[in-house]
């Protein structure tokens, strides 16, 4: 199957990562490995790829960072969603469902 164009996922990322971010606090490396889970492969994030977009999310007030250190493990930047993120995730989704309900029509109207 073709690749999902850089365009496209460029213009996802932030809706996803947010998306992620609702199920609870997490770091690049798991986000980038939920995302290829759930797509079955089909998104292939490069961990360092989604920091810039991290750090534009949380220059914006969506997410804030934290550092989080386990016994035995080496410390993590973690990330959380914030009440300004949880609105953009719904400003997000709303505009999501709208293009997804324009396809819907469109292909209802070719068949």
């Amino acid at each position: 199957m073709k690749s999902i164009s850089k365009e496209l996922i460029g213009a996802s990322a932030a809706p996803i990562i947010l998306s992620v971010l609702k199920n609870g606090d997490n770091y690049g490396y798991e986000i980038v490995m939920k995302v290829k889970e759930l797509t079955n492969d089909e998104i292939k994030w490069k961990e360092a790829s989604i920091y810039p977009v991290l750090k534009k999310m949380e220059s914006r007030g969506y997410i804030k960072s934290y550092w989080k250190v386990q016994e035995n493990e080496r410390p993590r930047k973690y990330y959380t969603i914030l009440a300004e993120g949880e609105k953009q995730f719904e400003h997000d989704m709303h505009k999501w469902e709208m293009v997804y309900s324009l396809f819907g029509k469109l292909w209802n109207l070719s068949t």
